[in-house]
């Protein structure tokens, strides 16, 4: 056992949630250690979809290009009944992203990618190390690490993150109950490849008929992954082709046919919370943190948003910016977020129920896709950019996603998002060159004097006022709002990033 190393974070996980926590902190400057106690990376691709507040996430680390190299731009989200198409959700229909699409693309190449660009910034996952204890004291956590070869390791942290998935050992280790159920029914999962039903490849489709449903889901290689609930006794063993078949042929658009099989497998969906996200020095992010139904893709988008949310805070805190009050902020925030996925993910789950139950949730859903409001509410939801966080203030921007405005500002025209690609926070000066003061924090804020030509008008919200600065987080979310000469600003610069120098 050694006892020579002490490092700001040590995160548990290297998944998703893990790397992207990573590199969020390495923008930030901090160093991190991050290990998994596999020993290679999964090759089974459990998340398909990314969404547009997860994209906006990772163009601000600086690999969204990659992403959208390699996977599939989705247009539509098609519903149907027996032979007939009930209704067609355009992607992107009222959503202000540079990025008003989801994007599939297998879990396993996420994870490459952010391995990379992990690399890049000098972090290197440690494989084949494991969590065995953890201890915390007034200065750091105390770790005992095992390593593939039997050797262990305490190693010490100011702080250690569990991103180590629905059975997390940090979790465990801090003695946090996973509050919530698993569903009954045991769910098939294939991935295949599909001849026949007039699918179009860039369009989820989702079926229902016999008292039934299936999801189809396009990605890479022409394969698609068709989801449904198990009907037949068959326990939790793998589906044979033959079986998707018949779910397929009972509950799908008419004329499918699946034929070389990739990936086959049988599951139970957990619904699940963990009841606290901070334990002292120690956090819960990602699957550690929430599980649900893979209905609407939210779950690896969600952890990812922890991510970027946990990381600008804790640099802060490392650094000695901003006292460690401000960690509290990460699961007053996080937590609601996670909670509302999983009412969510329940009554898409309902659906699927082979009962009568589903029948008038399916009319429902039909109709909600059929009124424009309630398509851009099914896009706002699964596209994470409805997220709103309590954080005071009158005006009605406060806490929510900053939009992504054309703006004019000395360098010519920009968009707000253009704009957040350094990790830095952002005051949008719209009153004119120098009515705001940041002095004491110019070091830690970029201000930018902009022009807005138009109505500030806000989903659901409608027309709101203008204002004459805008103080936007390195998360995207709006931190205070000027309607006056600077009023408030040097309280909520003070609030969130820390006392001026």
């Amino acid at each position: 056992m050694s006892n020579d190393t002490n490092i700001p974070v040590l995160i548990v996980g290297a998944g998703p949630t893990g790397l992207m926590l990573a590199i969020t902190l390495r923008c930030h400057g901090v160093a991190v250690r991050l290990i998994d106690r596999l020993a290679a990376p999964a090759t089974i691709s459990k998340a398909l979809a990314i969404w547009s507040g997860s994209m906006e996430a990772l163009a601000g680390i600086g690999v969204i290009d990659r992403f959208l190299a390699v996977g599939v731009r989705l247009q539509s989200l098609r519903v149907g009944d027996g032979s007939h198409r009930l209704a067609t959700l355009v992607v992107g229909e009222g959503i202000d992203s540079p990025y008003p699409f989801p994007l599939l693309l297998p879990q396993s190449v996420t994870e490459t990618i952010l391995t990379d660009r992990a690399a890049a910034f000098g972090v290197a996952v440690e494989r084949g190390v494991e969590l065995v204890s953890l201890s915390q004291h007034e200065h750091g956590v105390s770790a005992t690490l095992r390593h593939a070869d039997g050797r262990q390791e305490q190693t010490e942290a100011s702080y250690l993150v569990g991103a180590d998935g629905a059975r997390s050992a940090v979790r465990q280790q801090i003695d946090v109950a996973f509050e919530g159920y698993t569903e009954p029914q045991t769910f098939l999962l294939g991935d295949v490849k599909i001849s026949g039903g007039d699918l179009d490849r860039r369009t989820i489709t989702i079926w229902w008929n016999q008292g039934g449903t299936i999801a189809l889901f396009p990605f890479e290689n022409d394969v698609w992954r068709i989801l449904g609930v198990r009907e037949q006794d068959g326990g939790d063993a793998p589906p044979t082709l033959e079986e998707l078949q018949n779910l397929a042929e009972r509950h799908g658009p008419p004329g499918l046919r699946l034929h070389d099989p990739s990936w086959l497998s049988a599951f139970r969906i957990n619904e699940r919370l963990a009841a606290r996200y901070r334990v002292g020095r120690v956090f819960l992010a990602g699957d550690a943190a929430h599980i649900h139904s893979p209905a609407g893709g939210q779950g690896m988008n969600t952890g990812l948003q922890d991510a970027v949310n946990l990381g600008w805070k804790l640099a802060q805190v490392v650094k000695a910016i901003s006292p460690d009050s401000l960690l509290d902020t990460y699961e007053a925030e996080r937590h609601p977020v996670a909670a509302r996925v999983l009412r969510y993910t329940l009554a898409a789950v309902a659906v699927g129920r082979p009962d009568d139950r589903s029948k008038a949730l399916n009319s429902v859903v039909a109709e909600l896709l059929g009124l424009e409001q309630g398509r851009k509410f099914i896009g706002g939801m699964m596209s994470e950019l409805d997220i709103a966080y309590d954080l005071g203030g009158s005006h009605p921007l406060v806490g929510r996603r900053m939009p992504d405005l054309d703006l004019t500002t000395g360098s010519g025209p920009t968009r707000v998002y253009a704009l957040l690609h350094e990790a830095k926070p952002l005051l949008l000066d719209f009153g004119g060159s120098g009515s705001v003061d940041i002095a004491g924090w110019a070091d830690r804020v970029r201000l930018v004097a902009a022009h807005y030509e138009g109505a500030w008008e806000l989903p659901v919200t409608g027309i709101v006022p203008a204002p004459t600065a805008v103080l936007v987080r390195p998360d995207g979310h709006v931190a205070w709002v000027g309607d006056g000469p600077g009023a408030g600003l040097q309280d909520a610069l003070a609030i969130w990033f820390g006392t001026p120098v």
